[in-house]
């Protein structure tokens, strides 16, 4: 259970604010819209300053390679990405924002819900089943394994330009982010599933 919990923490925070940026907003490479002003910067970070629920300024730092842009508070973007192929930028500008939108497309839209109506109750069973020996801990990761084989469909009610279906970075972006939401599907479903199939083992037998 402490291995679910961290993971839906994870997960949870790197589902925040995606989508559109405005201002006083930056946008990472992962597609994630942060809340912030950027107030200075120097050769390693990127600072800036956030509000949080309880009405206190903070301030946090990003590398430089994680931002791609950011917005000031007159909404202008001022651009951080930068083509280099030393550094594994390999995509131009237009590739990288193509790449973006992939990844929020997939953030937003793509679901693998079967990953977790069909991992909890195997998982579960062979749970059950290897309630007693060391084996059991390796059945979620084996059943995130199986379940990454699938191939991965992008789902029409994600897509919010049909047009970028003619873009490669596009898809590149939405697939990679389709392939993280549904590693950490199944392999959270697979620890429940687990969990829950040596409980009952142990109290049964």
């Amino acid at each position: 259970m402490k291995w679910l919990i961290a993971l839906l923490f994870i997960f949870g925070f790197s589902n925040l604010s995606r989508g559109q940026q405005k201002p006083n907003s930056i946008l990472l490479m992962t597609g994630k819209v942060l809340d912030g002003t950027v107030v200075r910067e120097d050769s390693n970070y990127i600072y800036y300053e956030f509000e949080k629920k309880s009405g206190k300024v903070k301030e946090k730092k990003l590398d430089w390679e994680r931002v791609f842009s950011f917005h000031d508070e007159n909404g202008i973007e001022k651009l951080v990405y930068i083509e280099d192929t030393t550094i594994g930028n390999y995509f131009t500008e237009a590739e990288m924002r193509a790449y973006i939108r992939g990844e929020q497309d997939a953030w937003d839209g793509y679901k693998s819900n079967w990953t977790v109506w069909v991992g909890v109750p195997i998982t579960g069973g062979l749970g059950f089943l290897l309630s007693s020996s060391p084996l059991v801990f390796a059945v979620p990761f084996a059943y995130m394994v199986v379940a990454s084989m699938r191939k991965y469909k992008m789902t029409p009610g994600s897509i919010t330009n049909a047009e970028d279906l003619k873009n490669p970075a596009y898809i590149l972006g939405y697939e990679r982010t389709a392939r993280s939401k549904r590693l950490f599907k199944s392999l959270a479903s697979g620890v429940v599933g687990v969990a829950m199939g040596v409980a009952i083992g142990q109290l049964t037998k």
